[in-house]
């Protein structure tokens, strides 16, 4: 009896504090999204000494620079934080048409972190473009893709545009990259 009610009291303070957190208009990732501190991670994940640390290691080995940074690739990485992750003006033209690298500071600053997760686990809900490599981000540990989230986001807002993707069909007049495969003669 004695431990029947240790368990009802523990389950009653923790349903007390997620009361608490509800009433506040706080959810726990908006909470967590504020603490820098490396949560505990369930399957494989990168450990750094803070989650914006590992949010730029993940960008920088994952390529996402490649395509979301202007002159990332013709400068051997050599870019500024400052710089980075404002979008890229060279499109992706293939079978589904041309996509952009989008400005992915101007995407954190408007997009909640569950949002971010949800983008990256889900392909967009089905509507996401290559090159993105979807299907990569998809197996990516959840606190990983928050530590990008974080990482992005402290970088601040950038107003830079991109060019808006492209229907198949429909030329670009900016500079693309064919990235449809072709078979040789």
């Amino acid at each position: 009896m004695r431990h029947d009610r240790s368990v009802l009291v523990a389950g009653l303070s923790t349903l007390l504090v997620s009361a608490a957190a509800c009433s506040s208009g706080t959810s726990s990732s908006a909470a967590a999204a504020g603490n820098n501190a490396m949560p505990p991670s369930v399957g494989p994940s990168v450990n750094a000494e803070s989650m914006i640390k590992a949010g730029e290691y993940l960008t920088i080995v994952g390529s996402c620079n490649d395509c979301h940074t202007q002159g990332w690739v013709e400068s051997k990485g050599k870019i500024p934080p400052a710089d980075r992750f404002a979008g890229l003006d060279v499109g992706f033209r293939g079978d589904w048409g041309t996509s952009y690298g989008k400005n992915l500071r101007t995407v954190t600053q408007r997009q909640d972190e569950d949002h971010w997760v949800k983008v990256l686990t889900t392909a967009d809900e089905g509507d996401g473009k290559l090159p993105m490599p979807w299907w990569n981000t998809a197996m990516m540990n959840e606190r990983d893709l928050r530590a990008m989230y974080r990482y992005i986001k402290s970088l601040g807002p950038n107003p830079k545009g991109v060019p808006r993707a492209l229907p198949p069909g429909k030329e670009p007049t900016g500079k693309y990259i064919w990235v449809t495969p072709k078979t040789g003669s």
